[in-house]
């Protein structure tokens, strides 16, 4: 599941658009729906601030019998409890009724965690600089990784019996991939069996980032170690590029997190397809971006 939005990412975009950014710069931006952007705007108008509202509507609680639209309200809430969902629905209606409707379209509440060791200083300094930046400047740079184990782990039977599938437990095989989010669009991919590591990021960097780049522009990474070598540096910094480098424990202020969730759940869906694990991985990044055929 993705990372819940942060109090200091809500506290963030409302800076942004307070500097005289529009809603939707913010939400290409931030990767954020403008609805739930214009719900973070109407609560700091009514209350200051963008900690969510404690308590929830009294008296009468209407029915909801818009279930489709309720679910696509779900998937835009996924980390609020029933509580706050009842607080941000359209209509007035009670937890009570949110749970009852949770229930009828089939979903659970799952846990969400936040990393302890994060420092809200740093990452409320980095919002702050990053809110000045044209949106056109930013490019989000991230890798992520899926090993050939995955598979779709629930499938239809009949009620009362088992549904079996097949998963295979050996030889695994972990597909790296590295890309970038420039306005909404994924960029400069690369995709590759393996951990990454120095030598294949610098490489990367040398041979498929720094020709998507342009003067003026801003890459967003993780502070991790070969990130930060002098070689990556130069190299970007050679195109009239620059770094902007995120807070430690912050994946969720990168909004290409998302993307990449998306994308492996799309290769789970899609490995029964494809003989090779590695062909249904490059398949799926392929329709999102322009890696050759």
């Amino acid at each position: 599941m993705p990372s819940p939005y942060s109090y200091d990412l809500r506290k963030g975009v409302i800076q942004y658009i307070e500097s005289g950014k529009r809603i939707i710069e913010a939400s290409q931006v931030f990767n954020i729906s403008r609805k739930v952007i214009y719900d973070w705007k109407k609560l700091k108008k009514e209350t200051g601030d963008v900690q969510l509202k404690t308590g929830y509507q009294k008296g009468h609680s209407h029915k909801i019998t818009d279930m489709e639209g309720f679910k696509k309200f779900l998937e835009s809430n996924k980390d609020k409890s029933s509580r706050e969902l009842a607080i941000l629905y359209p209509s007035k209606v009670s937890a009570r009724t949110i749970i009852n409707m949770i229930r009828k379209v089939g979903y659970s509440y799952k846990k969400t965690f936040l990393h302890p060791k994060r420092n809200h200083k740093l990452r409320n300094e980095f919002i702050e600089k990053i809110t000045t930046i044209d949106k056109d400047k930013l490019v989000f740079l991230d890798e992520s990784g899926i090993e050939d184990n995955a598979c779709r782990e629930h499938g239809w039977s009949p009620k009362g019996e088992r549904c079996y599938g097949e998963k295979v437990y050996q030889h695994k095989h972990r597909i790296s991939m590295i890309a970038g989010l420039f306005n909404s669009n994924i960029v400069a991919p690369l995709i590759f069996e393996g951990n990454c590591n120095k030598a294949i990021f610098e490489t990367y960097v040398k041979d498929i980032l720094i020709k998507e780049l342009r003067a003026g522009q801003v890459v967003v990474m993780d502070n991790i170690n070969f990130h930060k070598n002098s070689k990556v540096k130069e190299l970007i910094e050679s195109v009239g590029a620059s770094i902007l480098f995120l807070p430690t424990y912050s994946p969720d202020l990168n909004p290409i997190e998302h993307y990449w969730f998306k994308i492996k759940h799309q290769i789970r869906k899609d490995t029964s397809n494809f003989t090779y694990f590695f062909d249904a991985a490059y398949h799926v990044l392929q329709k999102v971006t322009t890696l050759p055929a």
